[in-house]
């Protein structure tokens, strides 16, 4: 909007200040001509009022009355016209103005008001049309950084110098993908718990907070496919409307390069799969071609099986995860993604890394998720573990991880947990199930108890002792466990 000061001087002489003092730089909202005494029903603040000043008495006690309601209703300034009425400026006009703090012009006759009405309108055309060959400048820049060699990064960049404050991508999860300025890495990490809430709210939903002297708008990234990320900007309040703009612009473009990486990671992954399939079913040559034909690093003699289920529309969020880690060993990713299951291939050296990503997938992303870790085995003998991981796995606990032994078969579980429960005797209850070698219907007879008051107790045993105890290694080592106790 244009300054005061900026439209005294470009009218001269048509619109001079009485009053000695500088003319303040405030914007002006429009130009209003009124002669009421109580103009403020019909001003919505910062206007520049206009009057021959017909209705003032010129006592004192009135004019300061209507000086004060137009400085608190938020007037920019008064300008009174000359001729009409008063051929000189009142002197109790000027001293009243004096008082409000509100700053007094003067129209010469014969200058028309709407001289004034048709500079000002003129000026805030020139402004809007400076705005907005300055909006489609920065929508331009927007553009080419998209097209750069880095695009996240540039568009980042480009949006934060055109808000003048910061701006951030973030993952799905709120880790920091690339910020500028870098000093403001650390509030791009300060709104994780946003992020969070915003996941929970919904895919489209966006939301705008305080931080600091900053407002911070996120907007989430969003395509056809699941969500790409956030767009976090912070800029002094309140945001400007053209800003505004830009942020849209910038997160559609930043989804868009999104969508496009998303596509070209689905390929890829898909091909790997491919391989990944053949091995599980023991076709080891067929993979090992497939993979050569795929540009694909040589199988690894030795690997590590990672099943995991329970994810409930995570997929993408466990291979991401695990795809860093598998480069970090110094190989691609296969895995098998089923519609709640991932089984994904890891080398024997990347245990480490494998567990803390998934305890923190299990922790914090998917709570509800669970996974086992295989025992390292040659690939030609890797399908004939998936029956045995296939069923500890569904008798894992939700958010648990279980790393098998070195060997490949579980150890005997510690039988504390059940010899110290007291509601009911689930000792008994896994003598007699180990003993009639799974058969409920012996078992439960053995013990006198309906065979589903067997099941109960045996599920309630299964998850104090966290063990499958339909796993034949298992099952043998608790037996011999019970037998050393004399409790079998």
């Amino acid at each position: 909007m244009p300054a005061l000061d900026d439209l005294v001087r470009l009218l001269g002489a048509d619109l001079e200040p009485v009053s000695p003092t500088a003319v303040p730089p405030a914007e002006v909202t429009g130009v209003h001509v009124s002669e009421l005494t109580d103009p403020t029903p019909y001003l919505a603040g910062g206007e520049l009022l206009l009057t021959t000043g017909m209705g003032l008495t010129g006592q004192t006690a009135q004019v300061r009355a209507y000086t004060a309601r137009l400085a608190a209703h938020g007037v920019t300034a008064l300008g009174i016209g000359l001729g009409p009425v008063h051929s000189t400026v009142p002197e109790s006009l000027l001293r009243a103005c004096e008082t409000a703090g509100l700053p007094l012009l003067a129209v010469p006759a014969p200058t028309p008001f709407l001289t004034v009405a048709r500079t000002y309108w003129s000026l805030t055309a020139a402004a809007g049309q400076e705005q907005l060959s300055a909006a489609l400048g920065a929508h331009r820049d927007l553009v080419r950084s998209a097209a750069g060699p880095d695009p996240v990064r540039a568009v980042v960049r480009t949006l934060a110098d055109a808000v003048e404050g910061w701006a951030a991508q973030l993952t799905p999860h709120g880790e920091v993908v690339a910020v500028w300025p870098r000093e403001h890495r650390a509030s791009a990490r300060r709104i994780a718990a946003e992020v969070a809430r915003l996941r929970m709210a919904g895919p489209h939903s966006s939301a705008t907070f305080p931080l600091g002297a900053d407002d911070v708008v996120l907007h989430p990234l969003t395509g056809r496919g699941p969500l790409n990320g956030f767009v976090a900007t912070g800029c002094p309040r309140p945001m400007k409307a053209p800003d505004r703009q830009l942020v849209l612009t910038a997160c559609a473009l930043l989804a868009l390069q999104g969508e496009q990486r998303r596509r070209g990671v689905t390929a890829a992954r898909t091909a790997r799969s491919c391989v990944a399939r053949l091995l599980l079913s023991g076709h080891l040559d067929a993979a090992r071609s497939l993979g050569a034909d795929l540009g694909l690093p040589a199988i690894a003699p030795r690997v590590r099986l990672l099943a995991l289920a329970g994810l409930t529309g995570g997929l993408d969020d466990v291979l991401d995860l695990l795809e860093p880690v598998a480069a970090g060993g110094g190989h691609q990713l296969l895995a098998v993604a089923e519609p709640d299951e991932v089984w994904a291939l890891t080398g024997p050296d990347d245990t480490t890394a494998v567990r803390a990503a998934v305890r923190r997938l299990t922790g914090e992303w998917l709570p509800g998720a669970r996974a086992v870790l295989g025992p390292p085995v040659s690939v030609a003998e890797l399908h004939r573990q998936l029956p045995t991981l296939g069923r500890t796995l569904a008798a894992v606990p939700p958010g648990t991880l279980r790393d098998l032994s070195e060997h490949g078969a579980p150890t005997a579980p510690s039988l504390d947990p059940i010899l110290g429960y007291t509601r009911t005797d689930l000792v008994g209850a896994v003598a007699a199930y180990l003993r009639h070698r799974g058969h409920w219907e012996r078992a439960a007879a053995d013990l006198g108890v309906h065979r589903n008051t067997l099941r109960h107790r045996m599920i309630t045993a299964a998850r104090l002792l966290d063990a499958d105890l339909d796993d034949p290694d298992t099952a043998s080592r608790t037996w011999l466990a019970l037998r050393e106790r004399g409790l079998a």
